[in-house]
């Protein structure tokens, strides 16, 4: 029996899938995160042994017998990155002409379209990646919470909490926006201290939870919410606008284009960002879809497009 392997490593979570050569009879393993940057490279490599293990024990399949194997793995951004990851992939006991190694975004794409096209993803944090028709991978953002992921949910809920505390200083007049993030972190209490309590926060995932209250004032039309919100998508639109001409696509090209992440699911995002790509980009020729298979079944089709014809 011959297998193809893909892994979706992420901040929070791995996901491990393998299944027949034709990517049918499924079988799927979930642990934790895989992304070095945050867990250290011990524990990162801990867990992807772990995926292994299932694999060779549980399952009582031989590494040999993989045909070919995907890792998606959020923080493969730079060369060096690539470097270290690779390393830690042939521990596992893979060979290196085994495996193709790219970002957790690339994943996201090809669960959903063929290439040509562009993924955004917004989630807790943010990227965009162009894809060509012959493979080649163009990128923007996504360079880490603290000084990119534009329009994320971070980002979001990082500038929310800014002008919340320049309230809380005198600095900005009231707004509802800012009873509502600290009532989001302070139930009880509210404004009362939130300056001492937000200090505390170093957590970028409760960071980006917020932004869900921000979404819901600027859906109400609250002024301070929605110009938070609309600086985040008009910005990430110029990140696509970059994308798209880094890959070189021509108005006439057919492009899907795959909205990725836990922002895009919310109406009024989504519907905002469309509305600022048509202001950039012909979007005659896009076909915009809401990513629904989850990413590791894009790992899979990436290794049956390496069966047919190879990934560069």
């Amino acid at each position: 029996m011959k297998y193809l392997l893909s892994v979706d490593g992420g901040g929070t979570k791995t996901e491990f899938c393998i299944t027949d050569i034709y990517g049918q009879n499924r079988k799927k393993y979930r642990l934790g995160s895989t992304n070095y940057k945050s867990v250290g490279e011990g524990l990162c490599f801990q867990n992807l042994s772990e995926g292994i293990i299932w694999i060779t024990k549980e399952l009582q399949v031989d590494l040999g017998d993989i045909v070919f194997a995907v890792f998606g793995l959020s923080g493969c951004d730079a060369p060096k990155d690539y470097v270290r990851l690779k390393q830690l992939i042939l521990k596992l006991g893979l060979q290196k002409e085994q495996f193709h190694l790219c970002n957790d975004g690339v994943l996201a794409f090809y669960a959903q379209a063929e290439a040509p096209g562009i993924v955004i993803v917004a989630g807790t944090g943010s990227i965009v990646l162009g894809i060509t028709s012959n493979g080649q991978i163009e990128r923007v953002g996504g360079w880490g919470y603290n000084i990119s992921d534009i329009g994320s949910g971070q980002w979001i809920g990082n500038e929310a909490i800014k002008e919340t505390l320049l309230y809380c200083d005198g600095s900005n007049a009231f707004s509802e926006l800012y009873e509502a993030v600290a009532r989001f972190y302070q139930p009880k209490k509210g404004l009362d201290g939130f300056s001492y309590y937000i200090t505390d926060v170093q957590d970028y995932y409760k960071i980006a939870k917020v932004a869900t209250v921000v979404l819901e004032m600027a859906e109400k039309n609250n002024n301070e919410a929605r110009v938070i919100v609309e600086k985040g998508i008009n910005q990430l639109a110029d990140l696509v606008l970059c994308v798209y001409r880094k890959c070189g696509f021509s108005r006439e090209l057919n492009l899907n284009c795959v909205f990725s992440g836990g922002l895009m699911h919310n109406a009024f995002y989504q519907e905002r960002l469309k509305r600022e790509l048509r202001k950039r980009i012909s979007m005659k020729q896009v076909a915009c879809v809401m990513q629904k298979n989850a990413p590791v079944i894009g790992g899979i089709n990436l290794a049956m497009i390496n069966m047919k014809g190879g990934l560069e």
